[in-house]
């Protein structure tokens, strides 16, 4: 790898201590900040208070005034329209719940900005908890030392033949650790808290983002799973699978959403046991191990903070990638990642496409 690096800076203080480190290690360190914000004409994304805000770019430079490396901005904001937030839109207007990190990650991080240091004749470094690893003779990500900080879920779409230019220089770190450096070495944000928002949703609330963006509001029928009208709700935009509460219905059992149908603008409700799904298929499959050489019992994540669950692939017609669960999981929401691993090491992912068994199977087209 070449000893001039990029750092992908977001104001917060893990790629600060990221930068810190490969400067130390002798690097020749250039810090860029990426101008995800909209402009103001765009008012129905906010960033206030979160990654990727005003503040937090001025926080990536003084950081790298502090441990003394180039600072610049890179206006990224068509792409991340294009890329994150439109798509982001019309998936919660479909009934899917989506993502968004995984399309910023792999086409505005891990894309366009490697790229950008690649023409600069450098790597990529960032403060992603993640690991580098070898496997059966292909680079690969593995989980972090800290592993109530694995970021690998949201990483299964990088490139594998990017990552002999990557670093991620806090996988053999603790979060407690990394705040500690940072406040021995004088940076201001080593105290600052993490976000867990999305960028553009810095409420929680991405109805009220889809429905400014859309300019219009929805409504339709709230039922059982025998098709028993329960009360009306304004936009399925506004429930994901699995959701138990603010469902706009009192009941004496306790609920969960258990299907949506954009079509028909329908929300069904169920008890959890409709939830089981143990079938699932995986559209836009990126495999950073070729699937000829995984192991016959993988594990898959179908939630960033879930536990991995044994399962084995099925089919891989090109298109789809089909997997069976050793045991049924529960709560499978159309949009979000199914995520490959064989123990702490990463295979590959994609998105969720399909529940092919269960109370209420769906797909979604590719």
């Amino acid at each position: 790898m070449s000893k001039k690096i990029v750092a992908a800076m977001s104001g917060g203080v893990d790629s600060a201590v990221a930068a810190y480190l490969l400067k130390s290690e002798g690097f020749d360190v250039v810090g860029i900040t990426l101008r995800l914000a909209p402009d103001v004409k765009d008012d129905h994304i906010e960033r206030t208070g979160r990654c990727c805000s005003i503040d937090d770019m001025i926080d990536a430079r003084r950081v790298c005034e502090k441990i003394g490396i180039p600072f610049y901005a890179i206006d990224a904001q068509a792409k991340f329209k294009e890329t994150v937030f439109d798509p982001f839109v019309k998936d919660y207007q479909n009934g899917i719940t989506p993502i968004p990190c995984l399309a910023c990650n792999h086409t505005v991080k891990f894309g366009d900005l490697l790229q950008s240091a690649q023409e600069l004749g450098a790597g990529l470094a960032t403060g992603h908890y993640a690991k580098i690893v070898g496997y059966r003779g292909h680079l690969t990500l593995a989980r972090p030392d800290d592993l109530d900080r694995d970021q690998t879920y949201y990483l299964y779409g990088t490139d594998p033949k990017s990552l002999d230019k990557i670093q991620f220089p806090l996988g053999n770190l603790k979060k407690p650790q990394v705040r500690e450096i940072a406040q021995k070495i004088g940076l201001l944000v080593h105290d600052k808290k993490d976000s867990h928002e999305i960028c553009f949703v810095p409420d929680g609330d991405h109805a009220k983002v889809v429905e400014k963006a859309l300019g219009k509001t929805f409504s339709g029928s709230i039922v059982d799973d025998k098709g028993n009208n329960l009360g009306e709700h304004r936009g399925v935009h506004k429930y994901t699978i699995g959701q138990r509460r603010g469902l706009g219905v009192s009941s004496k059992e306790r609920l969960f959403v258990a299907d949506i149908d954009s079509k028909d603008q329908k929300v069904v409700l169920a008890k959890k046991n409709a939830l089981a799904t143990s079938k699932i298929q995986v559209r836009d499959f990126r495999a950073l191990v070729p699937h000829e050489l995984w192991p016959e019992k993988i594990q898959i994540k179908i939630r960033a903070r879930s536990a991995a669950e044994p399962a084995k692939l099925l089919i891989n017609d090109g298109k789809f990638f089909d997997f069976q669960f050793d045991a049924s999981v529960y709560g499978v929401a159309l949009g979000q990642a199914a995520v490959v691993y064989d123990g702490d090491v990463m295979l590959g992912g994609g998105i969720l496409s399909g529940r092919l068994d269960g109370a209420f199977p769906r797909t979604i087209d590719a």
